[in-house]
């Protein structure tokens, strides 16, 4: 498989094919080099060329984590055909998504099933993709929030031979759980990298370990930028993304005097 690929920074959810989504993050290599797409809107590369929606030299994400509708059914062989359709198309995929987030509908027994299915489920389809040779990067998943569920996934790391995940944060209404977990997960297993999936909200970057380098997401960003005749203010958009990247960078110091004026 090729060398290193992890994202930095903004990277935009994104609707292939979507005319606002292509108008704002489309073709625009600079201020987005990466974007994201969900699994289940993959096929749109298959059936459309990639220069139709995105730069040659923007870097293209398909994302597993997605609602539990569509994670239903879904198998590391599935996952393997697509990545084998958009061979040399899709640059890095994350892999193996479940729904452990709804924990009130789940005993600790049928939580732990769910978490090694994603875990057995990134590990084999790892193993497929590396054995077809695809020109595709793959980062695992970490689920779970709580350090016994991160030990469940170690193995993620090693076998993939990396030390640079993705957490999925779209469910996490408190920043300060979210905050929490992310540490959890830095004190259990050490990441370099961790790629935040669907939180862009200002104050979660500002405190969250310095690990996390990315982050994607879009609809509060659109809201910020959006004028009152429906369009989106290209200066705006800009200054909204930069102000959150900014928060990013700043995280560590932000949030050591946070704790000092508790």
């Amino acid at each position: 498989m090729p060398g290193d690929r992890f994202p930095h920074e903004f990277v935009p959810k994104t609707k292939p094919g979507a005319s606002t989504d292509r108008r704002l993050f489309g073709y625009n290599v600079e201020e987005f080099p990466a974007l994201q797409a969900p699994f289940r809107r993959s096929i749109w590369f298959v059936n459309q060329p990639r220069e139709a929606f995105m730069h040659p030299d923007q870097m293209l994400i398909i994302n597993s984590m997605e609602q539990n509708e569509f994670l239903v059914g879904r198998t590391p062989e599935d996952e393997f055909e697509r990545l084998q359709e958009l061979d040399g198309i899709v640059d890095v995929y994350f892999p193996g998504d479940r729904w452990v987030m709804d924990s009130d509908d789940m005993d600790r027994r049928e939580l732990l099933s769910e978490i090694e299915r994603s875990v057995e489920g990134q590990k084999a389809l790892y193993r497929m993709v590396e054995d077809a040779e695809l020109d595709v990067e793959l980062y695992p998943i970490i689920v779970g929030w709580e350090p016994w569920h991160y030990e469940h996934c170690r193995e993620l790391l090693e076998v993939f031979g990396t030390k640079s995940c993705a957490f999925d944060g779209t469910e996490y209404n408190s920043k300060f759980n979210l905050w929490d977990d992310l540490e959890a997960l830095v004190e259990t297993l050490g990441p370099d990298r961790i790629y935040l999936n669907g939180r862009v909200s200002h104050e979660h970057l500002l405190h969250a370990p310095d690990e996390v380098v990315a982050f994607s997401g879009k609809t509060s960003i659109l809201d910020e930028s959006r004028q009152p005749n429906g369009e989106h203010d290209a200066e705006r958009l800009t200054e909204t993304i930069n102000w959150r990247i900014e928060a990013l960078h700043s995280s560590q110091t932000a949030l050591d005097e946070f704790m000092v004026n508790q």
